[in-house]
């Protein structure tokens, strides 16, 4: 399940975008292919979940997604469970990366929409 789950996001993605899965913002790294995230060098301990969430985020800086549209991207279609899911594992995602110094960047709540990958000048 999990493997067909993988396969039904990479098929989304044009295949162009699978060609340079990495991010590189300000002290951030993000390489989806070998699920690890840096920060300042340093490997970040995350779920696989949540580095295919700060990939997602991440990689569309500005655009913003609303809590189905990650469902959607992360979970699948097929997913039956609650919207607010989103919200827990940003929540998580948010305390864990809080740890590191990240003033170039951050996940932003836009209220009654989603959410953001904002990119500030330091």
């Amino acid at each position: 399940e999990v493997m067909a789950r993988a396969r039904a996001i990479l098929r989304r993605i044009p295949q162009e975008e699978k060609e340079g899965r990495t991010v590189e913002i300000s002290n951030l790294f993000v390489d989806i292919d070998n699920y690890l995230v840096r920060i300042d060098g340093k490997e970040v301990a995350l779920t696989k979940r949540e580095k295919e969430l700060l990939w997602l985020l991440a990689s569309n800086p500005t655009k913003v997604f609303s809590r189905d549209n990650l469902l959607d991207s992360l979970w699948g279609y097929d997913y039956y469970g609650d919207s607010r899911t989103v919200d827990s594992h940003i929540k998580r995602l948010r305390a864990k990366l809080e740890a590191f110094h990240h003033p170039c960047w951050a996940i932003k709540t836009i209220w009654g929409v989603g959410y953001r990958f904002e990119v500030t000048e330091a």
